[in-house]
């Protein structure tokens, strides 16, 4: 019943800064602030970080503590990326932490919390600086919490998880200082401990709404180690047990495969991941965005086929760069 009400009771406290019953937005200049945590996303931070040229008028990058040359392709677009960019390094906070530390410097009336691994449309109907036209039209008093569509890629560039070609839960935001990011600890159906997540508090006055526009896309490719440890990450957070996430992650697979070599749990953990994958059209999403161009003229990753059946994924030829374990996965 409480559920059936929950989104009338918000409609219906959206308009209580109209009547003076919660605050309007602050009085900030009209534009959009990209909050960006980065941590070992070579392979797609320029990509995405250019794909917002048009749309964001600036854009807040925070470095976790990289050590895959991110930080140094980040900086490096500093010189001739359109919106500003603005570069601070944190490698002691952790994921909440750095979130809350991005919106703090977020300076215009719109904020996109904004991964690293985001690809959008620069141009067509799909454009995202097509929705700078959607929040120009959102009254003055109002507080308003989006959330664009985000298209799937998972494992390599041609595909997606079966469960997941579209979801909708990045957000983008009005800003008010009663944001905030807060960290829970909770038990997943499934999952047999407890894990960390990162959430939103957001007051009631906020509308919500979705732009189903399949403008962004969510590259989630990345190095076999990398997911390896993004894996155990939510729950080496929950459990804070005194070591680095590396470390936290050998001991279980250890424990659970036997072996304590990374490199041969993490080749076993992408085939696992790899053989679920589906092929990923991109057609009903208008095609692939334009930055995404050079990764799909020389892919460094694909999903193997053997007898029609997914048997694994080649990885980059080359060392793969040591991660960073603190803060973020």
């Amino acid at each position: 019943m409480l559920g059936a009400l929950a989104r009338p009771l918000r409609a219906l406290a959206g308009v209580a800064p109209l009547v003076g019953l919660a605050p309007r937005p602050e009085a900030r200049p009209m534009g959009v602030s990209a909050l960006v945590r980065v941590k070992d996303e070579e392979d797609w931070v320029e990509a995405s970080l250019r794909s917002l040229e048009g749309f964001a008028d600036e854009i807040v990058v925070i470095d976790n503590g990289s050590t895959d040359g991110s930080l140094e392709r980040v900086r490096a677009l500093q010189r001739t990326l359109g919106a500003e960019l603005r570069v601070e390094v944190a490698p002691e906070l952790d994921h909440t932490a750095l979130s809350n530390r991005a919106l703090l410097r977020a300076r215009f009336r719109w904020v996109i919390r904004w991964d690293a691994d985001f690809v959008a449309h620069t141009s067509g109907p799909s454009a995202l600086r097509r929705l700078r036209a959607v929040l120009a039209a959102v009254p003055a008093w109002r507080h308003v919490c989006l959330h664009p569509a985000l298209v799937e890629l998972a494992g390599d560039l041609g595909h997606r998880l079966p469960e997941t070609a579209v979801r909708y839960d990045s957000h983008l935001l009005t800003f008010s200082p009663a944001l905030r990011y807060r960290t829970q600890v909770v038990r997943v159906r499934g999952h047999g401990r407890p894990v960390a997540v990162e959430s939103l508090r957001l007051p009631r006055y906020y509308a919500i709404r979705r732009w189903e526009t399949p403008a962004i896309f969510h590259v989630n490719v990345k190095p076999a180690r990398r997911m390896l440890l993004r894996h155990f990450w939510q729950e080496w957070w929950a459990e804070q047990p005194g070591c680095a996430l590396e470390e936290y992650v050998r001991r279980r697979v250890e424990a659970e495969r036997g072996s304590a070599s990374l490199a041969v749990a993490a080749e076993g953990f992408v085939r696992r991941y790899c053989e679920r994958l589906v092929p990923f059209d991109p057609t009903p999403y208008g095609g692939y965005p334009e930055r995404l161009a050079p990764a799909l003229a020389r892919p460094r990753y694909r999903v193997l086929y053997r007898d029609g059946r997914i048997v694994g994924r080649s990885e980059p030829a080359g060392p793969v760069s040591e991660p960073s374990t603190r803060g973020r996965a």
